[in-house]
């Protein structure tokens, strides 16, 4: 099943993002999950108000080579050689939205105290008016997004779903996953981007 936000209604500022909560069958996500577990995680540190502190979650970045990420002006990312079952998913995408990522950035949230604010993804390595593909494994966590000044809208990504943000989504919108008192076990979400560099 597809969900085509920009179907709310009048009242409801339409979203520029596609959600398929069914992506993956239940076994492919069990099977992607336990495989992403594995890969080599880290935990970057970031700068921020003049201090440097861990960033709040593990991060990895698989593609092509050559095509290194940096945000926020201090973290930087650099691909590992592409996994075949993530090759395999980045394809399975492509096939489903017509688009393509040359890189995909894994952040895994190991409880509620794992988050990432309020943001837009405009980094000029992904060129102009990105479409980022997120896939969602393991436990649910609450998504928000918003246009610039305005509430937000909450999405609980299930296991095996995929949130696209489509062409103009980081030029007028943000978006976050807040960190939650809950008890919650591991999220991990993979986001497929373009790059404009790399070989």
């Amino acid at each position: 099943m597809t969900i085509q936000m920009s179907l709310f209604n009048e009242l409801t500022p339409a979203l520029p993002v596609t959600y398929y909560p069914d992506f993956l069958s239940k076994q492919e996500a069990n099977e992607l999950y336990q495989h992403c577990l594995g890969l080599q995680w880290k935990q970057n540190q970031i700068k921020m108000l003049g201090k440097t502190m861990p960033v709040p979650r593990l991060e990895l970045m698989y593609g092509d080579e050559g095509c290194d990420y940096l945000y926020s002006k201090s973290v930087l990312l650099k691909p590992l050689p592409w996994t075949e079952p993530l090759a395999n998913l980045r394809d399975k995408i492509t096939a489903a939205t017509g688009y393509s990522f040359r890189i995909v950035i894994g952040n895994q949230y190991r409880s509620g105290q794992d988050g990432i604010g309020w943001h837009s993804d405009n980094e000029a390595s992904m060129g102009l008016e990105p479409v980022i593909a997120s896939v969602s494994l393991g436990s649910v966590r609450k998504f928000q997004i918003k246009p610039i000044g305005k509430k937000p809208t909450d999405f609980w990504l299930e296991h095996g779903s995929l949130l696209v943000m489509q062409r103009g989504c980081q030029s007028t919108h943000l978006h976050q996953v807040p960190k939650t008192s809950k008890f919650v076990t591991t999220r991990i979400n993979l986001t497929f981007r373009p790059h404009i560099g790399g070989k």
